[in-house]
């Protein structure tokens, strides 16, 4: 079954392609337009290959078809066309190698035509005199449908039906119209389903044959799937990071991932598989315009609150995850909550030998019962860091309670820190309360912001390290606690304590293993694998992109001093993916304070050694006193009037410390 006819590629003068057509012309007119031809004459053609007959056999089946017809004779309307161009994710992936070819084909008298599963014509890129030639025609306009069943035995049509290459000559088409013209379809493959979702055609006059078309038509359509194997790979990944990233979250819960017809790819629990199929199948066949949708299911006489959610990439729906928690009564034996810890050292980035020794360190931190002070400037991790020493503990299975000192009022943080009983104050609950203590007995206690804890408060938390028992505000009771102890701050806990701000015993108890986090400023290197990071995870949550920095989008990144460090990044890189088009993310995407200060840079460049040392020494007193001028100018001995001053002469826009 020959997908070209074998003449084309023989060394044969020009003047024999017309001689083929005419012999070919008179083995249609026989077979379609002689009303006594029958089966037993297919002998009698012997010039047409089987694989038109068979073609030329399913048209004639068609009452609706007539060989005299000039083109297709089904159109749909230009609102429907607009529809499905929109939707048609190969069309919209494809579209920077069509353009690359309707500029190499734009004056060879060939036409190439993009057209979707159904054969309907979505675009034509090419040679345009030609398409004014046989546009109106023979219909071949956008929004005409040039399936079999509507255009007869045409290369479009006839490579969907058969889902293979083929080449169609002249009087071989069905309808008579189209005899002028040797087309070359390839219908395009979905490489993971092997399903039809496109063809190319490449259309030519008989005059302007070129018998290698078909080969030129396998190159476009090899690039075009390569190009969709690439992009399929990553939206599979990008399914795979999301029911990762549920499984995660949802511990407790049974978490679905399945794609548009609802064929599950991953389920977290196969104990109730036929009825999740079931339940799936339903939620994936439900008309809905919603993109996610709450109701109650059944699963094992069970009442399950679920949430389902279509997941898109590149505007094609590709998948729906759903999660499902049981509904507990008050009569059930057992339903208690738990706080768990977030993060484990898999989620933690970083490759810098500054971060990877705060790694080691904390690593071994984990497999001891000490208590830990983590260091470091706001928005550097340490929470993140608390939560996987936490999770690589002997304490795994047991509480993470966080407490923030700072977000506490002190008149409350005792109660908080320890309980108290009914009645101990007014306002109290009448039942009393647990502390954060008694809620993380056997796991951790995360103490944020250490530093702001007050005085008095300090005396107590010392006793109860000490002691490892607390007693409630308003009782006399001392209550027996197992707790590991994570402290965090980002001051500096000496400078606090020659300041009479903190205790030297309670400092001592807490800093038995310290680990000080660098800033983001000091692990520059860590920048490129952060913001692949972010991108991928707020690609996930957002079900967008994919996004593709440029080198000098990064190098302004890697430039810039990161005052908020780790957490700024990330509000920066979810700043710009809003604004990036085409998804690339380029330098004027990016917050113009950021790109401010790398013009004070590129400014400040041809100082002298000097003017950059005296640089250096202000903006790390702006640094150190979180960019507050009256601190820095204290701390420098200096007025408010000569840093600004200062700053001006040697080139540096004080604005960007805003």
């Amino acid at each position: 079954m020959s997908i070209y006819p074998l003449w084309v590629y023989e060394q044969i003068p020009k003047n024999t392609i017309y001689f083929h057509k005419e012999r070919q012309y008179k083995n249609w007119q026989n077979y379609l337009l002689d009303s006594k031809q029958n089966e037993n004459q297919l002998a009698e053609l012997p010039e047409t290959r089987d694989i038109i007959l068979h073609s030329w056999d399913r048209c004639k089946a068609n009452k609706d078809l007539n060989p005299l017809i000039e083109g297709s004779i089904k159109n749909i309307t230009d609102d429907k066309l607009k529809e499905i161009r929109d939707r048609n994710e190969v069309f919209q992936l494809a579209q920077p190698i069509l353009q690359k070819v309707n500029q190499e084909l734009a004056h060879s008298h060939h036409l190439l035509k993009f057209c979707d599963s159904n054969g309907t014509i979505l675009e034509f890129y090419g040679d345009t005199s030609l398409l004014h030639r046989i546009g109106n025609s023979l219909n071949a306009n956008k929004g005409a449908i040039w399936s079999e069943n509507y255009a007869g035995t045409n290369a479009i049509g006839t490579s969907i039906e058969l889902k293979q290459p083929i080449q169609i000559f002249s009087s071989e088409h069905f309808a008579y119209g189209c005899h002028e013209l040797v087309c070359s379809a390839i219908p395009i493959m979905n490489p993971f389903t092997s399903q039809v979702v496109g063809v190319i055609n490449l259309a030519t006059t008989l005059d302007k044959f070129y018998p290698f078309s078909m080969m030129e038509t396998m190159k476009i359509v090899n690039n075009i799937e390569r190009f969709l194997f690439q992009s399929y790979f990553r939206a599979q990944e990008m399914l795979i990071s999301i029911y990762t990233e549920s499984i995660n979250k949802f511990k407790n819960h049974i978490v679905v991932m399945c794609d548009p017809n609802g064929k599950i790819l991953w389920q977290n629990n196969d104990s109730q598989i036929v009825d999740m199929e079931n339940i799936i199948l339903k939620a994936t066949n439900e008309i809905t315009a919603n993109k996610e949708w709450e109701e109650e299911v059944m699963i094992a006489s069970h009442r399950y609150d679920s949430k389902f959610k279509k997941i898109f990439w590149h505007n094609q729906y590709i998948g729906l995850i759903a999660i499902l928690e049981k509904k507990y009564n008050v009569h059930d034996d057992k339903y208690t909550g738990s706080n768990t810890a977030k993060y484990s050292f898999h989620h933690i980035i970083g490759k810098s030998d500054s971060f990877k020794k705060v790694i080691n360190i904390s690593k071994i931190a984990s497999a001891t019962d000490a208590t830990i002070l983590i260091t470091g400037e706001s928005g550097t991790g340490k929470e993140l860091i608390a939560s996987a020493i936490h999770q690589a503990s002997n304490r795994a299975n047991y509480p993470f309670i966080t407490l923030n000192c700072a977000a506490i009022p002190k008149d409350l943080l005792a109660s908080e820190l320890f309980g108290y009983v009914a009645g101990a104050f007014t306002g109290a609950n009448p039942k009393g309360n647990k502390g954060k203590f008694e809620l993380a007995h056997k796991g951790t206690l995360f103490l944020d912001e250490i530093g702001e804890i007050p005085l008095e408060s300090q005396v107590h938390l010392l006793r109860v390290i000490q002691e490892q028992e607390i007693v409630r505000i308003g009782d006399h009771k001392k209550i027996p606690i197992d707790v590991r102890i994570i402290a965090a701050t980002n001051k500096k806990i000496p400078e606090e304590i020659e300041l009479g701000n903190f205790r030297l015993d309670l400092y001592y108890r807490l800093n038995v293993i310290p680990i000080e986090l660098p800033s983001l400023h000091q692990r520059m290197d860590d920048i490129p694998i952060l913001v692949q990071h972010f991108i991928k995870k707020l690609s996930v949550k957002k079900h967008q992109g994919p996004y593709q920095v440029q080198d000098n989008t990064m190098d302004i990144l890697k430039s810039y001093s990161w005052p908020g460090n780790i957490r700024e990044l990330e509000n920066i890189i979810e700043y710009v993916i809003n604004f990036a088009e085409n998804g690339i993310i380029r330098p004027e995407d990016l917050p113009r304070y950021i790109l401010s200060q790398q013009k004070n840079l590129n400014s400040t460049s041809e100082l002298n050694p000097v003017q950059q040392a005296e640089l250096e020494w202000i903006l790390d007193a702006l640094k150190r006193s979180d960019n507050n001028i009256t601190r820095a100018a204290k701390e420098l001995q200096l007025s408010r009037s000569t840093i600004y001053r200062k700053l001006n002469q040697l080139g540096y826009d004080i604005k960007t410390l805003n």
